[in-house]
């Protein structure tokens, strides 16, 4: 941030722990299976992408195409993915994650991916979601 900023330093210190917390809430709903607190940590009209060329990969536009595919992640599932954090990083708007995700699918198969998600948060909101993963794990495990 340079000397004519029109961000103060409180400003941006402010924004980094809001957004921290932000990322902390929606992974701690996530990881106690309440959806309907997840979602609402989300801007109506976020943006979410994860790379590849799997069943659940792609992008999507808003809440309710998020949780389509949510839901389909779902589908394969017979006990739901947790994250554990293992390393985080709360820049301004933005926050990285460095995760490990466990989960059991529908065939009894643990399902052990690692992740690291992009989180940008504008006015309190998630509004911009990236996961990147081990796609490979997603289709030898997971999508099966």
């Amino acid at each position: 941030m340079g000397v004519d900023s029109e961000i103060s330093y409180k400003e941006f210190v402010a924004t980094t722990e809001e957004s921290r917390n932000i990322v902390q809430k929606a992974v701690d709903a996530l990881n106690s299976g309440d959806n309907e607190a997840f979602i609402s940590y989300f801007a109506d009209d976020f943006e979410f992408w994860m790379p590849g060329s799997t069943p659940v990969s792609g992008s999507t536009k808003g809440i309710a195409e998020f949780g389509e595919l949510v839901g389909q992640v779902g589908d394969y599932l017979d006990v739901p993915i947790k994250i554990k954090i293992t390393n985080f990083i709360a820049n301004g708007e933005w926050v990285v994650l460095e995760a490990k995700g466990h989960g059991v699918t529908r065939n009894g198969e643990d399902y052990d991916n690692c992740y690291c998600h992009i989180w940008r948060v504008v006015d309190g909101k998630i509004v911009r979601f990236v996961e990147y993963n081990d796609t490979d794990l997603i289709l030898r495990v997971l999508c099966k």
